[in-house]
């Protein structure tokens, strides 16, 4: 990975050790916690149905979504939000949320601040073989390393509610 002095100009491009497959989908890094001084990461993240993560409360982060293509609809706060390209929404570190995909996939800048969390999701990824999603079947994760990883980033997942 690449990193530049805070305050200094940069420029990164997709691909090479800034894209990664992480959980089937692809996450370009763009912005990490060394190239902002800690302040925030930016993730440009393509996104497929059926791989989304089931929700979940950060305790350090707040998360904000700018959708760029497909629909996503969002829960937090006991609220719905149907988001489409050009829709923002913002997630509160504290508030239980989560996602769905409307689409087959969607593609969204993720800004994470503070920076940090990136940290977790490239503990759990392998590099990106092209700029493309991986391919299936996706690998399933270590759900034990990945709950380990997470909470040391002060991240906890809602338990899994049972079907009727």
């Amino acid at each position: 990975m690449t990193t530049y002095a805070v305050g200094t100009p940069f420029m990164r491009r997709a691909g090479g050790d800034a894209s990664v497959w992480y959980a089937g989908h692809l996450f370009t890094f763009l912005v990490e916690s060394d190239d902002s001084g800690g302040q925030f990461s930016l993730i440009d993240a393509l996104i497929r149905r059926g791989m989304e993560p089931p929700p979940h409360t950060h305790q350090h982060e707040d998360e904000l979504y700018v959708v760029l293509e497909g629909q996503m609809t969002f829960t937090v706060g006991g609220k719905t939000l149907v988001a489409g390209p050009g829709d923002t929404v913002f997630l509160p570190r504290g508030v239980q949320h989560g996602f769905q995909l409307g689409t087959a996939e969607a593609r969204a800048l993720i800004w994470i601040t503070p920076a940090g969390l990136e940290a977790a999701f490239r503990a759990l990824s392998e590099p990106a073989q092209a700029l493309t999603l991986p391919p299936l079947p996706v690998t399933p994760l270590d759900v034990p390393r990945l709950l380990a990883i997470f909470d040391a980033h002060a991240i906890t997942f809602a338990p899994p509610t049972e079907s009727a």
